[in-house]
């Protein structure tokens, strides 16, 4: 698979400010509904696996394309952009760091480890009570797992990547819970690592609001 990456290594944003950067961005590239995910003509959201993703990585905003589709949206992008406005306030982008590469992505023979660097947003409102009703630590850990398992076979469902009969994803995680501010409301996250026989790419998102942020995942091991 094709990845790339923009880094804007001369500024300096908050995880609460992503969600304007991309906001921005959105706005003013609203032609390419790749950008935020809704129709152009009716405004309707458009539910898949975000191929443009908006976060922070080392502490530097940078915006994540994968697959060679929203890679040409990325060149446009790169070659247009010139500045921001977050909260009013003009900023100019005087360095910006282009990389593009391809990255290894889908069922794999091996097993490898990775780490959530921003909340895993895997809760919402229907598991969420289940989760909360689970006296035990591992039945909890076993609802994630499932959870974490249907997250990666979604990513893989709208990135076209059709698994075999006999290719059953395993995961196995160790989080700790997390609070986070998901739209205004405080909610429950997770961070730690996890262990899968999938090959996600580095900084790729799972879960919920990856194109916010949320969910970074990046290999360990």
């Amino acid at each position: 698979m094709k990845k790339s990456i923009l880094f804007f290594n001369d500024i300096s944003l908050s995880p609460s400010q992503i969600h304007k950067l991309r906001g921005y961005i959105g706005n003013l590239f609203r032609e390419y509904d790749l950008i935020h995910n809704h129709d152009i003509e009716t405004g309707k959201p458009i539910y898949r696996y975000p191929l443009i993703q908006f976060k922070i990585i080392n502490k530097i905003p940078a915006i994540l394309a994968l697959t060679q589709r929203a890679i040409q949206v990325f060149t446009e992008m790169f070659m247009s952009l010139e500045e921001i406005v977050i909260d009013g306030r003009q900023i100019p982008l005087l360095d910006k760091d282009l990389s593009v590469e391809t990255c290894e992505f889908g069922f794999s023979g091996e097993t490898y480890m990775y780490e959530f660097i921003s909340p895993w947003m895997g809760l919402n409102q229907k598991n969420f009570k289940a989760f909360a009703s689970h006296g035990t630590q591992r039945k909890k850990n076993e609802l994630l797992k499932r959870i974490l398992t249907g997250n990666l076979l979604s990513m893989s469902k709208y990135l076209d990547l059709q698994l075999g009969i006999d290719q059953r994803i395993k995961t196995d995680l160790q989080f700790k819970e997390v609070k986070a501010n998901l739209k205004g409301r405080q909610m429950i996250g997770f961070k730690g690592i996890f262990k899968t026989n999938f090959m996600i790419p580095d900084y790729a998102g799972l879960g919920k609001s990856v194109s916010r942020g949320y969910g970074v995942v990046k290999k360990i091991l």
